[in-house]
């Protein structure tokens, strides 16, 4: 692999993050002992950066910081850990996570000095730490079964809560507080999702943030609205959540950096502006108990100039793998790299939309992307499109988007796995889809067993 290419679209918010003193360039020493030139994955703010990953696939998704301040632990979606200032205990296997199934949060035991993993289906893997079990999550389609989003341990070590997409918390040697389960607007219409989970050490419980930004406490104090310190977030999606030291509060991060603070110091957080003007998202935020300052990852996964079309969807679900791939949710989407439109309305699809561009550089060049169904068009057929180009405004519905490939000689609602599709099966073509998706850093769709997916030309790209 030539990592220096996937570098490049993101040297001016490396080198602007360098300029403000956020981030350094360092090399760091990865657990395999190969020397690597770090980037921007990780964010340190008023707190010491000791290093991170470089800016190659699979995307970064959770930062576990040491109580004693020491470092740091960055997971990746495949299940990779890297350890920074800290001892490596190791990462999931390689393999271990199918079918669709990705590593979502990390936690630190502060008892051991090791760590927990979750993964999207609930299990949690143990590195230099005791096995306490994880929720049970059967794999399916339409979101049905909601997956685990992330992990929050406690100070004392005694174990951790996961949480699931729907608000559903379970604790694992820890007390039980409660739960939002039930009590979200989760599934195939208006989904409002869980997504960060912290531990409050001053009352032993915990908070709960969802996609929207609303925070609940259980059994810990909640921010009134006039005690709250905003940043420019806008209307950026929540992306997690982060106790402050000894129990003074929390921070809430969105996907454009931005940060909000509740009984903890304001700090000046990474531009928005210059994460936005590369398609990077802020991913994950961790305090470092030391400096009361804090870390935050980049979700920036470029590959040859193509980034995460979904990066600013707000209460994005994956769902099922079909023909391409469905998603629901709300928010822009974005082309996912150069191209021209070829086709923007089809009346035999829902709601009438079919945009088809074709992908005019990188690995992909010559194949054609379509966004159809529940999404307002905000393109022309023969607009040139590039990475930060809106092709539609996802609105959230029961038919939600599906986005795959579309067939090149038929633009006009005629797509790649569509003589693969037996009305409920998982084809060949959106796999693939879903596969390039995860390496731009979306979380997978939910693969179907309802029939054998057929094959893919000889000549198309694997990822």
């Amino acid at each position: 692999m030539n990592v220096r290419r996937y570098i490049t679209p993101i040297a001016l918010l490396a080198l602007a993050l360098v300029a403000q003193g956020l981030i350094s360039t360092v090399t760091s020493m990865t657990p395999s002992g190969a020397s690597t030139t770090a980037f921007t994955t990780v964010a340190a703010v008023a707190a010491p950066y000791r290093g991170s990953p470089a800016l190659v696939t699979p995307a970064v998704v959770a930062l576990a910081a040491t109580s004693d301040g020491r470092g740091y632990y960055v997971l990746r979606s495949n299940g990779e850990v890297d350890a920074y200032g800290v001892p490596w205990y190791g990462s999931v296997p390689a393999g271990d996570l199918t079918g669709g199934v990705t590593a979502t949060g990390i936690a630190y035991d502060a008892a051991t000095g090791g760590y927990w993993v979750v993964s999207s289906d609930g299990r949690v893997r143990a590195f230099h730490a005791p096995s306490l079990g994880g929720p049970r999550i059967h794999a399916g389609g339409w979101g049905q079964y909601a997956s685990a989003v992330a992990i929050a341990s406690t100070n004392d070590g005694r174990g951790y809560y996961v949480l699931r997409a729907n608000g559903g918390v379970e604790g694992f040697g820890v007390p039980w507080h409660g739960s939002l389960a039930g009590k979200l607007l989760y599934g195939a219409t208006a989904p409002v999702v869980a997504v960060g989970i912290a531990t409050d050490a001053a009352t032993g419980g915990y908070w709960v943030v969802t996609s929207n930004g609303r925070v609940t406490g259980f059994d810990a104090p909640v921010a009134p609205p006039s005690t709250l310190n905003t940043t420019t977030s806008g209307s950026m999606p929540t992306t997690a959540i982060a106790s402050g030291v000894a129990g003074t509060g929390y921070y809430v991060l969105h996907s454009n950096g931005a940060v909000d603070t509740y009984l903890a110091p304001v700090r000046t957080p990474v531009d928005p502006a210059l994460i936005g003007a590369v398609g990077a998202v802020a991913s994950a935020i961790a305090l470092d108990p030391v400096t009361g300052g804090y870390y935050e990852a980049y979700d920036a996964t470029p590959l040859d100039g193509y980034l995460n079309p979904l990066r600013q969807i707000e209460a994005l679900v994956p769902q099922e793998i079909d023909q391409g791939v469905d998603y629901c949710g709300s928010g822009p989407v974005y082309a996912i790299g150069a191209g021209v439109v070829k086709n923007v309305y089809a009346s035999d699809w829902p709601s009438g939309v079919f945009i088809a561009y074709e992908l005019t550089s990188g690995p992909a060049k010559g194949l054609v992307v379509y966004v159809a169904e529940n999404v307002t068009p905000k393109v022309y057929v023969g607009e040139h499109l590039s990475a930060q180009s809106v092709v539609g405004i996802l609105h959230d519905a029961k038919t939600c988007m599906e986005t795959g490939w579309a067939d090149a000689g038929h633009t006009d609602g005629h797509v790649m796995g569509h003589f693969q599709f037996n009305g409920k099966n998982s084809t060949a073509y959106g796999l693939n889809f879903s596969a390039f998706l995860q390496v731009l850093g979306v979380r997978p769709g939910l693969p179907q067993n309802f029939g054998a997916p057929g094959t893919l030309l000889a000549s198309w790209p694997r990822w």
